[in-house]
């Protein structure tokens, strides 16, 4: 709808203005009067309509001085003047000034009617124009931001001569100012596994995120994001004396706050000048590969020093042997020290690297079941490469360390029962004592023991004689007494505990296993 505001110092004149044409059906809405010319002033100011159609002669200020404001606000206002006075002089000066037309009074409709039309024609051309101007900045905007993005990646990667790129700098305006260039490489940190992150979310959630790092870096100094792979590259241009962490730190700290996901920051080297940018990328990626080894949305700033492996091949050997002979003499005691104290050597001799800690976590492994081969324990090639597999998954270290226990605690039990179905059972039994508390499911709890889901059903009911769900709720439910006598959480508290996000759920499958509701529950086991 186009806002109009009408004007005249007879109320009379404006009554007859809103009858004598159909507004509303030319898209038109009356949202003002008055009867002033300081009156109409304010209202413009305040209200800044589409159109004003006024008597040109007021008190306290003429049409003429109106539409002067008008001009000097830059509002774009079309306006039609009516007046008693046939003075050519008038008309003269308001054309001159931008007024659409100059109508005498008597107003006769159809000449009214011709005028609105004209300045409804005008304002849609000028907002047309507005779009097509508008547009084409976006594009001009969009094209230039492409060519930096483009242009800095070529500078990553090396692949452009230092010349080339200052004169490509120039033209293209980068807001580049500083000698000081810097490279934060940001990774947010999702399971592959996880299938709430399919290709189509994890690009969004890509692009999301770097939106923030763009918005919260431009504040503080410029530079361009650049896309590599499931990795945003920010080259930051910035003074000498900002804190390329404390940046880092901000952007990880938005992404947990806003986005609600660990982000991690490799922050590069500083570099001095645009022909460091690729040293200062590739500093940034092995800072990004240290956070493995740290808690979720770390930030690690690139440092010369303590990044060379601390632990020779031999070592590590000698501990992995440590692990197999505690196999060997069935001491899970002994296993979980040697385990413990290889996985401290693992971490030392990467020095920094995720990729030397997997490969040392796989050939662990795999030195583990070439030394159970020897005794007849053997694990087929499809089990080991399973777990070889997996562990190229993780995106912590924290993460491969809990797997490669699970792997020994199972390499231990397979000794222990002497045989591989009973191991089995044991490795299932125990992921569902230890996790419970979580969303475990059927095909979860086959992938421990590698088996075919439909397979393991049936497996699982020959050796406990209830399927896997109805062991599941058992567990569950011996744990919900436990805490119903035991502890003062209230039953909501008890139903999270046992893995039931649901209370009422919690209750209905508690009443049908106990017959009584688990607060009725509690008061007879007080009671008793």
């Amino acid at each position: 709808m186009i806002n109009v505001v009408l004007a005249d110092d007879e109320p009379i004149i404006i009554r007859g203005l809103k009858k004598l044409i159909p507004w509303e059906e030319l898209g038109i809405r009356i949202i003002g009067e008055a009867w002033t010319g300081r009156g109409l002033m304010e209202l413009v100011q305040r209200e800044r309509p589409s159109l004003v159609i006024t008597d040109i002669s007021m008190p306290d200020g003429t049409g003429i001085e109106v539409l002067k404001e008008i001009g000097r606000l830059g509002l774009g206002t079309k306006v039609i003047f009516i007046s008693a006075y046939q003075e050519f002089a008038y008309a003269k000066e308001a054309l001159a000034l931008g007024a659409v037309d100059y109508l005498v009074k008597p107003i006769e409709k159809e000449l009214l009617l011709s005028a609105v039309r004209r300045a409804l024609s005008l304002l849609q051309e000028e907002s047309a124009e507005r779009e097509t101007k508008h547009k084409l900045a976006q594009y001009e905007h969009k094209d230039r931001k492409t060519q930096l993005e483009e242009l800095f990646d070529r500078l990553i990667d090396g692949d452009i001569r230092k010349e080339e790129a200052q004169e490509k700098l120039r033209m293209l305006g980068s807001g580049c100012e500083y000698e000081c260039y810097t490279v934060l490489l940001l990774e947010p940190e999702l399971q592959k596994s996880d299938v709430r992150w399919g290709e189509h979310e994890r690009r969004l959630l890509l692009f999301a995120i770097s939106n923030m790092a763009e918005e919260l870096m431009t504040s503080f100094a410029a530079g361009v994001l650049v896309r590599k792979g499931d990795r945003i590259c920010a080259i930051v241009n910035h003074s000498q004396a900002m804190s390329m962490k404390e940046l880092a730190a901000e952007i990880s700290l938005h992404a947990a706050n806003f986005l609600k996901i660990a982000l991690s920051v490799g922050v590069g080297e500083d570099q001095l000048g645009i022909e460091g940018i690729r040293s200062s990328y590739q500093t940034a990626a092995e800072a990004l590969n240290r956070t493995f080894f740290a808690e979720g949305g770390a930030v690690i700033r690139w440092a010369e020093e303590n990044w060379e492996s601390l632990v020779s091949a031999k070592e590590l050997g000698e501990a992995r042997g440590h692990v197999l002979q505690s196999f060997l003499k069935k001491d899970l005691e002994l296993m979980r020290a040697a385990c413990e104290s290889l996985f401290e050597k693992i971490e030392l001799h990467a020095g920094g690297s995720r990729e030397k800690s997997i490969m040392a976590a796989s050939g662990t492994v795999t030195d583990w079941a070439e030394g159970l081969a020897e005794i007849g324990i053997v694990l087929d090639e499809t089990e080991l490469q399973q777990h070889l597999d997996a562990m190229q998954s993780f995106a912590k270290y924290a993460q491969l360390k809990t797997y490669m226990r699970d792997i020994a605690n199972g390499f231990a039990l397979r000794l222990e029962t002497g045989g591989k179905e009973g191991q089995q059972l044991t490795t299932v039994k125990t992921y569902i004592e230890n996790r419970y508390r979580e969303n475990i499911t059927l095909e979860g709890a086959a992938s421990k023991i590698f088996m075919n889901p439909y397979y393991f059903s049936s497996f699982f009911k020959k050796h406990t004689g209830m399927n896997f769900k109805q062991y599941l709720t058992e567990v569950r439910m011996k744990q919900a007494v436990k805490l119903l006598l035991q502890s003062d959480l209230m039953v909501y508290q008890i139903a999270e505990e046992v893995g039931y996000n649901n209370a009422r759920q919690f209750s209905d499958m508690f009443k049908k296993q106990y017959g009584k509701l688990p607060q009725e529950f509690r008061t007879s086991g007080e009671s008793k």
